[in-house]
């Protein structure tokens, strides 16, 4: 699971970075300065590149989410059984608490 958590972040992350280059590139053809190389064409470059990095990513993850969704489910089902036990000790504890008042006098 911890593979799925560190693709998602390099992913959310990478295409973050998207937006600045974009940007950048619209600002350098605004100013007219020449940087293609031939004849590319960054802008469609850089919306290639995002399209395949999702692409992959979805690739990469699509059937690894699929395998461990009942795994997720049954831990998430764990984990509020969990919680109700706990909130069940802190009721009893509290009403103990309250009952035998330690620092009232």
């Amino acid at each position: 699971m911890t593979h799925l958590r560190d693709v998602k972040q390099i992913k959310e992350n990478t295409v973050e970075q998207f937006a600045p280059m974009r940007d950048t590139i619209q600002m350098l053809k605004k100013h007219a300065e020449n940087f293609e190389m031939e004849n590319v064409d960054f802008m469609v470059k850089c919306e290639t590149a995002k399209t395949f990095l999702n692409e992959v990513s979805e690739k990469a993850l699509g059937p690894v989410k699929e395998s461990i969704l009942p795994l997720q489910k049954e831990e998430g089902k764990n984990v509020q059984e969990r919680r109700k036990f706990f909130v069940q000790k802190v009721l009893k504890f509290r009403g103990e608490f309250m009952t035998e008042l330690p620092y009232h006098t």
